[in-house]
């Protein structure tokens, strides 16, 4: 149990700082007034989604947090939402690192919270995950994200070979993936 707490004590606190940084980025570079006046992260095992948003005080983020740390140094596979988790800039996405998917998340409701502000401030609004969401989320990746991320296309076919191993599915020697081995 000590070592659970140590390692949600270190997320936690890993959170907060990349919390801090966005949220200062969207004040030098988007709404100078931008302040997210609540944030939450959750670590309740019953807690399945997160959210970005406007509250009472004002913008905020509760981030459903037991399910985002992955203490995993292999490559593993991060999912976005269906209808943009083909997106080069705003979707789902290979990596190796523990933060990525936490990053990923973080950012995502971010947006939320600029949307609502912005809803706010300019008096409109659309879907929630429709152009006003998706230019300030691709905003963010392209900051704090997406230039750590591994080349995606080597990396997808890395994935894809340690699927077929797993699965038994032997290499098409005249494939790509098997070319590049």
């Amino acid at each position: 149990m000590s070592h659970f707490f140590e390692t949600r004590t270190e997320v936690t606190k890993y959170a907060n700082e990349f919390i801090r940084r966005v949220e200062e980025h969207c004040q030098d570079e988007i709404y100078c007034k931008f302040k997210l006046q609540k944030i939450t992260l959750d670590w309740d095992k019953k807690r399945r989604a997160s959210r970005g948003g406007m509250y009472a005080d004002g913008p905020g983020i509760n981030i459903a947090m037991w399910r985002l740390y992955q203490p995993l140094g292999e490559l593993h596979r991060v999912y976005e939402y269906k209808s943009f988790d083909s997106d080069p800039e705003i979707g789902g996405f290979y990596t190796r690192s523990k933060w990525h998917k936490l990053e990923m998340v973080i950012l995502h409701e971010i947006a939320h919270a600029l949307q609502y502000y912005s809803y706010k401030l300019n008096k409109f609004r659309c879907k929630p995950h429709g152009p006003t969401w998706k230019n300030f989320y691709r905003r963010l990746r392209g900051v704090f994200l997406n230039p750590y991320l591994e080349p995606q296309h080597d990396a997808k076919i890395e994935y894809q070979d340690m699927i077929d191993e797993v699965v038994g599915i032997k290499p098409d020697p005249l494939s790509r993936r098997a070319a590049t081995r």
